[in-house]
């Protein structure tokens, strides 16, 4: 998102950035949002003028002051309206950059499922009302996912769905022959293709953040005739031993987090439950199998429960289903659950 605001500056957008984790209320969104439009360096006067007579408007009176200092004397619904039209008036392009939507849509949930609801029905409204301001919404969840599970879909017909993927094999080769060539890791090596075969196979979620930690670790023992380093299969498993050891558990704790932080703590057992049934065989299981054995501690279950359940695992990236098994994508991953976490 940062990349997103520092290439739009050269022409001419306006770019307001909140991250919102950590909020529970329409209103600390607003006031933040307020903050940052006032903090932003290319705001024209005219546009906060605008902002202000708009809400002198709503509250019959002259406004004064900073803008946060309206919210609780005007409707949130109209505050926001008032803010995002005036924007959108007094600037052809505007993009408010919103870091954990989801979270926040959450915690509303949490505390009312119509409040929350209202909100992304309104987010809607101002989208579709005022064009010159654009919304990039974002999150370690997708919004989609929160909106499926308490049936607000209908709130994000008009917001287009990017995923963001891991390297391709091709993108993963290059980054690594890269770290090679600038010396950014410990021990030297050249990858040939069976090499990155087998660690592709191994690693299967081709992030950068574990292309980086196996990298640094892949230690050769034996050069070949040439005198060049090419790691055998032995020297890769070497290295994914070492990062899954004790001393490097920390590296795994976000897909933990993950799990605790963006779903009720029902859903999350549940996902536990399911996670531990598909790294016992690298292949995965089926889901006549999940559901039978997740289904033994919680009978109630359902396989409309499960698929949704499923989904949203895939859509995190911790399995994938290939043919009728659901199966880790990462086998680093699965590796670390069955050591660590797997009941």
């Amino acid at each position: 998102m940062r990349d997103v605001e520092r290439q739009l500056a050269p022409h001419g957008w306006l770019t307001i950035f909140c991250d919102v984790e950590g909020m529970g209320s329409e209103d600390e969104f607003l006031r933040d949002l307020c903050r940052k439009i006032e903090d932003a360096g290319t705001v024209k006067l005219r546009v906060l003028e605008q902002i202000k007579h708009r809400l002198g408007q709503l509250m019959s009176a002259t406004f004064e002051g900073n803008l946060a200092n309206a919210i609780g004397r005007v409707d949130v619904k109209q505050f926001s309206d008032a803010l995002v039209g005036s924007l959108h008036d007094n600037h052809p392009k505007v993009l408010i950059l919103v870091d954990e939507i989801s979270l926040l849509v959450s915690a509303l949930i949490a505390k009312s499922p119509e409040s929350a609801k209202a909100f992304l029905y309104h987010l809607r409204k101002l989208n579709q009302s005022y064009p010159n301001v654009r919304w990039l919404l974002t999150g370690s969840i997708g919004l989609d996912v929160v909106a499926r599970r308490w049936e607000l879909g209908g709130a994000l017909l008009d917001l287009a769905i990017f995923p963001l993927e891991p390297f391709s094999a091709k993108e993963a080769r290059a980054y690594i022959d890269a770290l090679c060539a600038e010396r950014r890791v410990r021990w030297h090596f050249v990858l040939d293709d069976p090499s990155f075969d087998h660690l592709a196979e191994q690693l299967g979620w081709l992030s950068p953040y574990y292309l980086d930690m196996i990298a640094d670790r892949i230690n050769v023992q034996t050069q070949d005739a040439g005198g060049v380093a090419v790691p055998t299969k032995a020297d890769i498993d070497r290295a994914f031993e070492e990062l899954l050891g004790p001393s490097y558990r920390n590296y795994f704790a976000a897909w933990e987090e993950h799990l605790n932080k963006n779903f009720p703590k029902p859903e999350s057992e549940l996902l536990y439950a399911i996670l531990d049934c598909c790294c016992v065989r690298p292949d995965g299981e089926t889901e006549a199998t999940i559901l039978a054995s997740v289904g033994r501690n919680y009978p109630s279950l359902s396989r409309r429960n499960l698929m949704n359940l499923l989904s949203a695992l895939v859509h995190d990236g911790f399995v994938a289903e290939v043919g009728d098994r659901w199966r880790f994508r990462s086998g680093l991953l699965r590796r670390y659950w069955m050591k660590y976490i797997c009941t």
